[in-house]
């Protein structure tokens, strides 16, 4: 079988990324914040991404959640290619393909709604009842030990808390693929331990992959693979682990 890419398939891929650039500006202005970046992501797989402030990290993110576009390559996640898609089609993947966690988790919530609210928002455009809604979204905040916070509302949380909400909501429509920018940078580590085990195990339930961005070298025991980015630059981090190895912690 051959890929999108000509290539002979890799088996289990859900993420196949050649080539990838994307720049800023424009003239002597121009920042180029990823130059030829390769990746494959097996569905299910969790991979970590470090690299320095500012070394095209997020700009990977954003590009894999359709929020920009990349300069050159080609970017293909679940069979969709977002090289070639328009607005209505990135809307479209977004809500069914990825969930994002910003860096801000406030950013993907609405505050004025209740925590259960945050959630069932997501689900609006699924099948099933009302009931099954609200089953599903009151299971995904016990998973993440938010079931006693249903009716408040985020401002009434704590940052640790309104991290776990903002993950419920990623989570909300069983995304394929989570992304998360710098999922523990506001925990201390025993909170932030605490999280990574709790969104691990609800990734092996859902069958979700995961592409975490992280300052913590410590995120690495929790994830399959780590690559970091230099200047834009994908490179295999020392011990890289493969997909599957025994390494993971959750």
């Amino acid at each position: 079988m051959i890929d999108p890419f000509g290539e002979p398939a890799l088996p289990g891929a859900l993420l196949q990324i050649r080539a990838l650039s994307h720049a800023y500006g424009e003239g002597p202005d121009q920042v180029l914040a990823l130059r030829h970046v390769d990746l494959d992501l097996l569905i299910g797989e969790r991979l970590a991404v470090m690299g320095r402030s500012g070394s095209g990290k997020t700009t990977l993110l954003n590009i894999l959640a359709g929020l920009e576009g990349p300069t050159a390559g080609r970017v293909v996640v679940g069979g969709h290619d977002l090289t070639r898609m328009g607005r209505r089609n990135r809307e479209a993947y977004r809500r069914l393909m990825v969930g994002y966690v910003w860096q801000r988790p406030e950013a993907g919530l609405l505050m004025g709604l209740t925590v259960l609210q945050n959630v069932l928002v997501p689900m609006l455009g699924e099948g099933g009842s009302q009931l099954d809604r609200i089953d599903a979204a009151v299971g995904l905040l016990d998973a993440l030990r938010l079931g006693d916070w249903l009716y408040h509302t985020p401002d009434q949380m704590t940052p640790g808390e309104t991290q776990r909400l903002a993950v419920a909501v990623a989570l909300a429509n069983r995304p394929h693929l989570l992304l998360a920018d710098e999922l523990t940078a506001r925990l201390d580590w025993p909170s932030a331990r605490e999280l990574l085990g709790d969104v691990g195990a609800l990734l092996g339930n859902l069958g979700t992959a995961a592409i975490i961005v992280t300052h913590d070298p410590r995120v690495a025991r929790y994830v399959d693979r780590t690559i970091l980015i230099r200047d834009g630059v994908a490179v295999a981090a020392a011990g890289e682990l493969t997909a599957g190895a025994q390494g993971r912690m959750w």
